[in-house]
């Protein structure tokens, strides 16, 4: 025998657990997660880089909500030699990141002497 209902029930639905995510490499919504690395951001990623910019992912910030496809992430803006020369936090679609190869620093060089100092005089 079921207990009766009242009118203002709350569906069952509502108290079912969330499914978990499809795999350890997605969201819920399917939006790929972000893994740390370097990577070549373009138009792919956002409509902010008409100028396309590389950069070294420190992570994804998981704190801030966000549309479907689209993630919040901390990076290190690179310049050329593979330095970084800013910190920054991007909103990027993670399908449009492209992973480059880690730009190798150039070591630094020390100034030598072609000639012996003079001796005081």
């Amino acid at each position: 025998m079921s207990v009766p209902r009242p009118a203002n029930a709350v569906p069952v639905s509502r108290w079912a657990t969330h499914p978990a995510a499809a795999t350890a490499g997605t969201r819920e919504d399917g939006t790929p997660r972000v893994t740390p690395g370097v990577y070549l951001l373009t138009r792919e990623a956002s409509p902010q880089f008409g100028k396309p910019i590389t950069v070294r992912v420190i992570r994804e910030r998981t704190d801030r909500h966000t549309y479907c496809g689209w993630a919040w992430i901390e990076v290190y803006q690179l310049d050329a030699r593979g330095n970084a020369t800013d910190r920054r936090e991007l909103f990027v679609r993670p399908d449009g990141m492209r992973p480059v190869q880690t730009p190798q620093p150039t070591a630094r060089r020390t100034p030598v002497r072609s000639r012996p100092a003079r001796a005081a005089r």
